[in-house]
Order: C-alpha cells, then sequence, then structure tokens
C-alpha cells in the first residue's frame, strides 16, 4: 500500500511538514525577539512554544516514557494559558490607543498592527494555536488517535477524543497562515512600523536588515 493509500502515513507525513517549517518559522520569531529592549521572556517563550513540542513530536514513539509525556503535556497547558494572559495584557494597553485614533486610520487591522502591541498579540497568538495543536497531536501519540490503552486510561490527563479534522488538513491550514504572516512581515513591515518609529522594531540595533515580530 501507498502512503497516500495510507490515511495514518499522510497525517504523520503532513504533521512532520509542518513540524520542521513551524520550527524555522519560530526559532526565526524567537531570534527576531533579540532586537528587543526586553528579550528574554519573548526568546524563551517562541524557542519552547515553537520548536519544543515539534522536536518531542519527531522522536515521539509508542515506548516513551508516560511521565514525560504527561509533563511535558501538562507544561504547554500551562504555556498557553499563559501566552493568552499575555495577549489580554497587549489588548488592554493597545485598545485606548486604537479608540484615541478612530477617526485617523484607514483600516482597525491595519491599525492594530501598526502599534509595537498589535504585532506582539498576533505573534502570540500564532504560538497558541501552533502549540496547542501539537500538544493534542503529542497526547494522542505517533499514531494521532486514541489507543484506549490501559496506560493511557490511567493517567491523570483524560484521553483526547476523535479528531473532527485530519491532522493532514490542519497542518496544510497552519502552514498557510505562516505563509501569510511571512508575506505580510516581508512586504509590508517597514509601513506598519513607520509611523511610531520605535528604533528597536526598525532594526537598528542589528542594522538595517533587522526587525522584530
Amino acid at each position: 500500500m501507498g502512503i497516500f493509500n495510507d490515511i495514518g502515513a499522510i497525517d504523520a507525513f503532513a504533521i512532520n511538514i509542518y513540524c520542521i517549517v513551524s520550527a524555522f518559522f519560530f526559532s526565526a520569531c524567537a531570534y527576531a525577539q533579540l532586537n528587543d529592549p526586553n528579550p528574554v521572556q519573548w526568546f524563551c517563550a517562541y524557542v519552547f512554544g515553537g520548536t519544543v513540542p515539534n522536536l518531542y513530536w519527531m522522536t515521539l514513539t509508542t515506548n516513551n516514557n508516560s511521565n514525560t509525556k504527561q509533563r511535558l503535556v501538562l507544561a504547554l497547558h500551562s504555556f498557553v494559558a499563559i501566552m493568552g494572559i499575555a495577549i489580554v495584557y497587549k489588548m488592554i494597553t493597545v485598545v485606548p490607543k486604537l479608540l484615541a485614533e478612530v477617526e485617523k486610520h484607514h483600516g482597525f487591522l491595519w491599525a492594530f498592527m501598526e502599534h509595537e502591541e498589535g504585532r506582539d498579540s498576533c505573534g502570540l497568538l500564532l504560538l497558541i494555536f501552533h502549540t496547542a495543536y501539537l500538544n493534542s497531536m503529542i497526547r494522542r501519540g505517533p499514531s494521532g488517535r486514541n489507543t484506549g490503552s490501559k496506560e493511557s486510561l490511567s493517567s491523570s490527563i483524560d484521553p483526547p477524543g476523535p479528531m473532527i479534522v485530519s491532522p493532514a488538513i490542519l497542518s496544510f491550514g497552519l502552514l498557510c497562515i505562516l505563509g501569510v504572516s511571512v508575506y505580510v512581515w516581508v512586504v509590508h513591515h517597514s509601513e506598519l512600523v513607520a509611523k511610531y518609529g520605535l528604533k528597536h522594531c526598525q532594526g537598528e540595533m542589528f542594522g538595517s536588515g533587522g526587525g522584530e515580530l
């Protein structure tokens, strides 16, 4: 049976491709955070959420230590919650600025992205989608489904239910979102940071080629 006749093989292939591409994407995001005056927390967030679950998934086997897997799943749950709180804080910070300029801008989304808090929120939202997706895959294991084994039933983490959407489709969708993000950053970055002229957003700490995500 060929790979394209095996749904499980297609899903595994798609997830692995997504893991590789997204690891490079979020590593680049982490590197860009070094341009920020306070880079440590954001650098660590992008490295942990954007690469650790990728590496774990790609080395995951049915014989992996269940305790290690359980700790990682719980850590990723906590990470997603913390990133959610960070987004709420960013939104609280940026909304008053947007309301004060409501008559001056040509589009809410564009005005939102012109603010550093808006760009940060979008980056963290991508990180949440990514981490939640891979966390779900890690919980299901390399086969992408719940095996119903005694070991999984005895875990303190409830076994996940059946997936509504194929992992291959989810992986492709997330890859498209990352592609759109790269396009916006490459094509529109200079326009987005021009209004407020923050030096670290314009790459002056790294030279003219730098930038922040």
